[in-house]
């Protein structure tokens, strides 16, 4: 097995290239490599939708839709790519939402600020081949202005999670275990997940998981539950639910996510906490059949606020269950929040009073179920739209650890059918809600489809390089219309096969044996190998070995010079057995003691190639340390249901490239390209989250040398990109810039 540090990953590999938007670049006096304005009064429109003569309109006119219409645009590509598709438009009176298309295909919701002029809306990453496009705005909201639209090709952000362990700092072994899988996976693979059906529905609970098996031979791996019926203080009833959570964790090795449907009484007057008179039929979670006043539950001494912490208890009860048999859960609760966008369009009791007092409700959830009930089994799965309000809903980095998204984009609504709603087959991979809902968040958090209609083809996820942690196909409903895994209007059987039974989609028998266990990890000591001024890395090998008696593995160590590469992150590729679990850290010293060492631990599973790559976070190693370990811990297979150890003999290789001396080349890869001008503008927006060398700066520093980096850095890289500008001119004078 060889180990190699690869080429530094600092700051440019985690560079969010959305930043470079079309504003930014705009202001000095260029665009885009695409570049191309369609005005929106050259559109074809119907309905209510007028042109108007605007003075702040860019060729004097836009177009208003009223209260009903769409607006077609017709708009050219010259090359197949991944496109922004940007959008000046302005909502009257408020934030409006449209439906957009394109091709066809529905991309969801158009988000518009409210705006007295126009606004930057950006449809982000959308897959177009070469030829002509149709854009396609049809009135959901209405009552918006439309100037002008802009195509630019995309610079597509790494598919990142800057926060990768549970946000609750108790969090059980077995839970940060399962974040950290799910983190290995991100951006490589997509998990494979079902909801189960009710248990009194219309079919048997295990028919969506035996159909699955039937027709692909392989199940999912994760299993959707939902806490409605054993966690309702009204008219519930044990289901089970809690039981075939831990049978699905413990004896079939799979993950377990649970939302939670929570009613409330539709009449509070006169209701008492622990009546059991109230049977379902009066009982809801529709905001608009209940006087349920939501922002009651904050306050001390209401009925509300008795009733939603009783309901917090019973569910605290069953997930307590599932901490006593070390099973974690991705517990996603009051989801939905935002509805249909907005402050005022959810379509629960729980988001009925707007953004604020829902934050504080999931406040609430969160601490009663963590600090009063002492819940630490939980990974904690918020629901985001992609509005331009979604983030308004946000909890907080420090009570979320995955964003995730509902899609069903196979229901349109259709202007011949007087706005009835009609099913439309859309296997789009919507890598623009995607892309959307990464940038919203800043890469924080890992993004799953929470919830879907169809799950999307192998072909389009890969193609338009969305990257959805996992997805939950919902329940089949018993007919047509609602059977969303069967029924060939959401998922044909084709696309069933092909996704089950390809690589890119992780299924139950393809996750890690060793999935909620840790490793006996050995006993840690500060010898270290080289000085600060070593020109060459020393190999050692411990005695330590893991406490495990299935198996036994020789911990490997890899002194590392802070020269050689960790710097913000750390990759390392190891090459090995194929299929192998592997696991160790990145190890320094922290202080004099042997109690002052610090382990960054990393793990992974080797794919079918042998090849494992690990990225490690490194950007908090303090400043003087100057030497680290790279360590592994284990190297296994499962053998006839036991570990068999892979022997591993590793050779450290450090990158010992020379400083590059290209001019413009800021993340010091050698070459000139659009990364180095998204991280010059990193820099200028936030030079403590990614720092430059003194080294980067100097060659980042192009445009009047000697004023350090500003945005004309980065212009003159796009410029060359465009072909507008020769590196040869470089360093340059701002006054000899062409002028676009």
């Amino acid at each position: 097995m060889g180990l190699k540090f690869l080429k530094r990953a600092g700051a440019s590999a985690m560079a969010t290239a959305m930043l470079m938007s079309a504003t930014a670049v705009m202001n000095t006096g260029t665009a885009f490599a695409e570049g191309k304005k369609y005005e929106f009064e050259d559109a074809k429109i119907s309905g209510d939708v007028t042109v108007e003569t605007t003075a702040d309109a860019s060729g004097g006119k836009s177009l208003k839709m009223a209260d009903s219409g769409t607006i077609e645009l017709k708009f050219s590509i010259e090359k197949d790519g991944i496109y922004n598709l940007m959008i000046y438009a302005g909502g009257i009176g408020g934030a409006k939402q449209q439906n957009l298309k394109i091709d066809g295909v529905s991309q969801g919701a158009l988000g518009i600020p409210e705006s007295k002029g126009f606004e930057a809306v950006k449809v982000s990453s959308v897959k177009l081949n070469k030829g002509e496009h149709t854009m396609l705005i049809e009135k959901s909201w209405g009552w918006s202005n439309f100037d002008y639209m802009e195509v630019e090709e995309a610079v597509l952000a790494p598919i990142t999670a800057s926060q990768t362990t549970p946000c609750d700092p108790k969090a059980t072994d077995e839970t940060k275990n399962l974040m950290s899988y799910l983190s290995s996976v991100y951006g490589n693979n997509i998990i494979s997940g079902q909801q189960e059906i009710y248990k009194y529905g219309p079919h048997d609970m295990e028919y969506e998981f035996e159909y699955l098996n039937d027709l692909t031979g392989h199940y999912p791996a994760i299993r959707g539950f939902d806490f409605l019926n054993c966690a309702n203080i009204l008219y519930g009833s044990e289901d089970g639910t809690v039981e075939r959570m831990i049978d699905w964790a413990k004896n079939k090795n799979g993950i377990v996510t649970a939302s939670w449907h929570i009613t409330v009484p539709k009449k509070m007057e006169g209701y008492k906490v622990g009546d059991t008179n109230i049977d379902w039929g009066s009982a809801t979670y529709d905001p608009k059949e209940t006087d349920f006043v939501t922002s009651n539950v904050l306050k001390e001494g209401t009925v509300e606020r008795e009733y939603y912490l009783t309901a917090l208890g019973a569910l605290a009860e069953q997930i307590q269950k599932l901490q006593d048999a070390n099973v974690p859960l991705i517990f996603r609760p009051l989801h939905e929040a935002e509805g249909g966008g907005g402050e005022n369009g959810s379509w629960f009791w729980w988001g009925k009073e707007g953004s604020k007092v829902y934050k504080e409700l999931w406040k609430l959830t969160y601490k009663t179920l963590t600090e009063d009930y002492g819940l630490h089994n939980i990974i904690w799965e918020w629901n985001s739209y992609n509005f331009d309000t979604s983030a308004d809903w946000y909890p907080g980095d420090d009570m979320v650890d995955i964003i995730g998204y509902d899609k069903y984009n196979c229901t349109v609504y259709l202007e011949e059918n007087n706005w009835a709603p009609s099913l439309v087959h859309n296997d789009s991979a919507i890598a623009s809600t995607f892309y959307g809902i990464m940038e919203k968040y800043n890469s924080a958090k890992m993004v799953a489809m929470a919830e879907n209609d169809s799950f999307s083809t192998v072909d389009n996820l890969t193609s338009e390089k969305a990257g959805w942690l996992y997805f939950c196909t919902w329940y089949d409903g018993g007919s047509d219309d609602i059977n969303f895994l069967s029924s060939p209007t959401f998922n044909t059987k084709e696309d069933t096969i092909k996704m089950y039974q390809s690589d890119y989609c992780i299924t139950l028998d393809e996750l890690p044996a060793d999935l909620y266990s840790s490793e006996s990890k050995p006993i840690q000591t500060t010898t270290t190998a080289g000085g600060n001024n070593s020109s060459t890395t020393t190999t050692t090998t411990a005695t330590t070995k893991p406490s495990d008696d299935d198996f036994t593995f020789e911990l490997k160590k890899y002194t590392i010079e802070k020269s050689e590469g960790f710097g913000d992150t750390l990759e390392i590729e190891i090459k090995g057995t194929a299929g192998a679990s592997i696991g160790g850290a990145f190890g320094y010293s922290n202080g004099p003691t042997p109690a002052d060492w610090v382990n960054i631990e990393w793990k992974g599973n080797a794919d079918k190639d042998g090849k494992l790559v690990i990225k490690i976070d490194t950007s908090e190693v303090p400043a003087d340390v100057t030497t680290g370990e790279i360590q592994i811990w284990w190297s296994n297979v499962m053998v006839d249901g036991k570990k068999d150890p892979v022997d591993v003999d590793c050779d450290l290789v450090t990158d010992n490239e020379t400083q590059s001396n290209v001019t413009g080349d800021a993340d010091g890869d050698g070459k000139l390209s659009i990364a180095d001008a998204v991280l010059m503008m990193q820099y200028v927006v936030n030079q403590d989250a990614f720092p430059l060398t003194q080294e980067d700066i100097d060659r980042a520093d192009v445009v009047d040398k000697g004023n350090g980096i500003t945005s004309m850095d980065a212009l003159a890289i796009q410029m060359i990109q465009l072909n507008l500008l020769s590196a040869s001119d470089l360093p340059i004078k701002s006054a000899d810039l062409p002028i676009v």
